[in-house]
């Protein structure tokens, strides 16, 4: 047979807009979620459209505003699991482009691909890299492919895992497994924050606040971190699931920017 070209395009758009609709798909959930609870009632916790109600324990009642506490709180904890594991998926596809290129790469160098080495490359390789924890996802990418992050920025994105392992693992209550420091599991993400900035210095803008004429209104990303001792249970709040979520966002940005480097370097951007 004939030997044939093989020739991949790339649109890193489209993997950008793959974390950008994952994120925006948690923060519409965790909205309707929490204005959702704003109408719950004792008559909101009988299953819809269920002729027989279950009730498997006359111990657990809750009141209307119990109700609402624990749904609330319920939602955010789903939304922060649903963007950390979004991220996931993320690196996944971001490694599939790689594998792609990799390919293609050797087919530059004068390598005849077989359908062995695709198979080996992209589908049994993208195998592997799924069955890696998190972690491991991050070393592979900076091993093996050259797309490394800051270990600021590591730190950051696997102490949020940390978290979204704590909660799928053990309830969400911190144990020795999940400290990272002083019998503290400790989170970190960056957030957008308003400074005003003038002869004084830099502090942060509150909203509403009136601003003198000769300041200058700036947005920078500083690091935001909470402490969760042993022992206790995550709690985060709407501010936090909104700053986490921006976070992320700015951790795809970073991988996204990295690879768009490693194909321009080797002519496949």
């Amino acid at each position: 047979m004939e030997p044939l070209q093989i020739s991949i395009t790339v649109n890193l758009n489209g993997l950008r807009g793959e974390l950008q609709r994952s994120l925006q798909r948690a923060i519409y959930l965790v909205a309707c979620g929490l204005r959702a609870s704003e109408q719950i009632t004792g008559d909101t916790l009988r299953l819809p459209d269920e002729a027989f109600q279950m009730v498997y324990t006359n111990y657990l009642k809750w009141t209307d505003v119990e109700a609402k506490s624990e749904f609330s709180e319920w939602v955010l904890l789903n939304g922060f699991r649903e963007v950390i594991e979004s991220v996931s998926a993320f690196l996944e596809s971001a490694h599939r482009v790689l594998s792609f290129w990799t390919v293609a790469e050797k087919q530059q160098g004068g390598v005849l691909i077989t359908g062995a080495d695709w198979n080996e490359t992209v589908n049994v390789g993208g195998g592997r890299f799924h069955r890696l924890g998190f972690p491991d996802k991050l070393s592979h990418l900076a091993k093996e492919h050259k797309i490394a992050i800051s270990e600021d920025e590591e730190r950051r994105i696997l102490s949020v895992n940390a978290a979204r392992n704590c909660l799928v693992h053990r309830n969400g209550v911190v144990s020795d497994r999940d400290v990272t420091e002083n019998s503290e599991l400790v989170v970190q993400w960056m957030r957008m924050a308003l400074l005003l900035q003038n002869e004084d210095g830099d502090r942060e803008l509150v909203i509403g606040q009136v601003v003198e004429k000769d300041s200058v209104v700036a947005i920078r990303n500083t690091v935001s971190e909470k402490r969760f001792p042993l022992g206790v249970q995550i709690r985060i709040s709407v501010k936090e699931f909104s700053e986490i979520a921006w976070s992320i966002f700015l951790f795809g940005e970073r991988i996204v920017a990295q690879i768009n480097e490693y194909g321009v370097q080797r002519g496949f951007v």
